[in-house]
């Protein structure tokens, strides 16, 4: 099976490389009047120097700009190798059957209203891809607005903002979901010196989809960044094959991702399917896969700039170089902000060599330019920046370019100073029209600017935290796990914590009481102090509800509690079915944390963890990996918890039982995954976690365990 799926990945990328470098193109709907699609993409195709056959189809005109016209693709002296299509969508299945008859290769659909509009556009774009497939035609689209190769010289995309003297060839691929945001990123970077080898829209994915040409990139020889705009992912478990590709092949992939803010609750059963939400889950793969997922497209083309230049790991220490003081101050408060950031702190070598030309003192992080006492301008500025890129402490300079009386000179000499030196660099530019000079300076030199810190903060630290991130250890399934994952239906606290025994996990036993003498009788027969628990199917969240008692030590408490707590409910939730309450020896850990499960419909099982007990929705301090996952990758995920210093050991108060921890969550991990496709929320809230040596317990759990769905899921075991 894996050698088929390679075999037709491989035909896959070998066609995209034919439809980004075609011999012929033929443009349905090519027009004289330029402000429709067809022509726009015919006229730019010429603008831009396309050196193979062109045929432009319109059968209303014999020649179009000195070239003659076709009144079908069925009538080119040639199959061409690739159509593109700017017509009524009532029109395109019947082009594509005479193209795809004639042999072309593939075609982009540039025309909308397709399974973006509803059942009967859908219904048109599977007739449509299936036309297409009969003759092994591909196609890019619907609903795209086309590519542009530079690297090729092939501009089959119809956004004004392509009309330009000249499309600079460069190394970064750009695969959009959104063609106009691919045509506007394209924009704003080609003005931060950015140069592109590919450009595609891919629109609805019909056929070809975003990995696809992604995988193409991996082995294109003029590509060595790749770039996506991501609404959805069509087929995750390509999408993780061709992230791992690109990690084996050392070509960074950033993305960019819509529906960050997303809720991810599909019911109100527990915390972890909203506090484990879609976004979550497709950073934690970004995370897993060694995909740089960033928040906003100026960051990432920001650091791809940086990436196409530098290739080296960045670990986070910023040497600031500026000819503001001001401009240093505040550049330095937002690394000192950035979490994977920090100020470099030069090495005493290096404030003794700045010393040459500043005042005693002065030759420290951030360096002001405006405070040099010998030399000129230019020397001192080129110089200055050597030293810092050649600081043994500092992993990149980071320049803030402010007004001055000659911005291209300190542009200039700043630019040279970083090629002089031995690190990476990155420029702020803040003015605004007025360092235009500087900014030209910058593009000749090739280097990477920005106008917004922000951006710059954002790119960094997305680099910062990609150079330090481990790929995950495989994980192998721990000794003594009863597989007994053969459940359905909701699991109230008792059967719950009865799986979690099974697969090794502490828990503290619980037994239902259904009058206030049976909650006497069991907590004499367990020993006081107890805590008392509302059972209820409707009561999820038995703290806000007031069915929680806590530290009862006598018989007299424990009545008291049972008539409270139940009157509580009653009160909170009138809908309630009360079964009565549930009694347990209290048990106090030093922390508590939730550990959660829940099948994510495109990626599978996934573990969320962070602060648990009554404080989980308002921390917002959680970790989420994929399920099942190793000691070592779970043990990585607490670390990287705002509450990992209370597990290692805060202030002089011993280290928390992080290995007992470990393991149960662990264990935890590959129950999820037995559970295997089914639909499932798993809530262990809290997970007590005791002193070194005292072990974990789950005080409370919850389980609801869906049908079997036919969602295709990756699989991480």
């Amino acid at each position: 099976m894996n050698a088929l799926v390679n075999s037709q990945a491989t035909e896959t990328t070998a066609r995209i490389a034919q439809l980004l470098n075609p011999r012929s193109v033929a443009v349905i709907g090519a027009s004289a009047d330029w402000s429709k699609f067809g022509g726009r993409i015919y006229r730019l195709l010429l603008k831009h120097g396309y050196a193979g056959s062109i045929y432009p189809i319109n059968p209303a005109r014999d020649e179009l700009l000195g070239r003659r016209t076709y009144p079908s693709v069925a009538d080119t002296p040639e199959p061409p190798d690739i159509v593109v299509m700017a017509i009524p969508q009532a029109k395109v299945l019947a082009e594509i059957e005479i193209a795809a008859k004639r042999g072309a290769l593939g075609g982009v659909v540039i025309t909308a209203q397709f399974s973006e509009a509803g059942p009967e556009g859908a219904r048109a774009e599977r007739n449509m891809v299936a036309a297409a497939r009969a003759h092994g035609m591909r196609l890019i689209g619907p609903n795209c607005l086309g590519f542009f190769s530079p690297a090729n010289r092939v501009v089959l995309c119809s956004s004004p903002s392509l009309d330009v003297e000249h499309l600079r060839a460069g190394c970064v691929g750009f695969v959009s979901q959104s063609g106009a945001l691919m045509a506007t990123i394209w924009d704003r970077a080609k003005d931060a010196g950015v140069a592109f080898s590919h450009c595609v829209s891919v629109g609805n994915q019909a056929d070809l989809e975003l990995s696809d040409f992604i995988d193409f990139l991996i082995d294109d020889p003029a590509t060595s960044v790749l770039c996506s705009y991501v609404e959805g992912i069509k087929n995750p478990a390509r999408f993780i094959a061709v992230a791992r590709r690109a990690r084996e092949a050392g070509k960074p992939w950033l993305v960019v991702k819509a529906g960050r803010t997303q809720a991810g609750s599909r019911a109100a059963f527990s915390h972890t399917a909203s506090i484990a939400g879609d976004h979550a889950v497709f950073a934690a793969v970004c995370r897993e896969e060694g995909v740089i997922l960033l928040d906003e497209p100026g960051a990432m083309m920001t650091l791809a700039a940086l990436l196409a230049r530098w290739r080296t790991g960045f670990r986070g220490r910023v040497g600031i170089v500026s000819a503001s003081g001001g401009g240093g101050a505040l550049a330095a408060d937002e690394v000192a902000a950035t979490p994977g950031l920090e100020l470099a702190s030069f090495v005493p070598a290096t404030r003794n060599e700045l010393e040459l030309y500043y005042a005693a003192g002065k030759g420290v992080n951030p360096l002001d330019l405006g405070g040099r006492r010998v030399g000129d301008a230019a020397t001192v500025a080129r110089a200055s920046t050597k030293i810092v890129a050649d600081d043994p402490d500092t992993d990149l300079v980071l320049t803030i370019i402010a007004t001055s009386p000659d911005i291209p000179m300190y542009t200039e000499n700043l630019s040279l100073g970083v090629k002089d030196g031995a690190k990476p660099a990155l420029f702020v530019v803040e003015p605004g029209s007025a360092a235009d000079g500087g900014r030209a300076v910058l593009i000749e030199h090739g280097a990477p600017f920005t106008n917004h810190i922000g951006e710059a903060m954002k790119a960094l630290a997305a680099w910062s935290v990609h150079s330090r991130t481990i790929a995950p250890v495989h994980a192998t399934r721990p000794a003594g796990i009863d597989l007994n994952a053969g459940v359905a239906g909701v699991l109230d606290e008792g059967a719950a914590k009865a799986l979690l025994l099974s697969y090794g996990v502490a828990a503290a036993t619980v037994t239902l009481a259904r009058s206030a003498d049976e909650a006497v009788t069991v907590s004499e027969a367990i020993g006081y102090p107890v805590v008392l628990k509302i059972v209820s199917p409707e009561v999820v969240h038995k703290t806000e509800a007031g069915g929680v008692a806590v530290g009862l030590t006598d018989a007299a408490s424990v009545r008291a509690a049972f008539a409270s707590i139940t009157a509580a409910v009653r009160r909170a939730v009138p809908q309630a079915r009360i079964e009565g309450v549930a009694v347990q020896r209290l048990i106090r850990g030093e922390l508590e944390l939730i550990v959660g499960a829940r099948r994510d419909p495109q990626f599978g099982a996934v573990l969320v963890i962070g602060a648990g007990g009554v404080l989980v929705e308002l921390l917002q301090d959680r970790a989420v990996l994929r399920a099942p996952a190793s000691a070592a990758d779970v043990r990585r995920a607490l670390e990287s918890l705002a509450l990992w210093p209370v597990l290692a050991g805060y202030r002089g108060r011993p280290a928390l039982d992080i290995d007992a921890a470990v393991d149960a969550i662990e264990r935890i991990g590959w129950l999820a995954h037995d559970l295997g496709e089914r639909e499932f929320e798993l809530d262990v809230n809290p997970l007590a976690i005791g002193a070194s040596g005292n072990g974990v317990a789950a005080l409370d759990a919850r389980l609801r365990v869906g049908d079997k769905t036919d969602t295709m899921c990756a699989s991480s075991a």
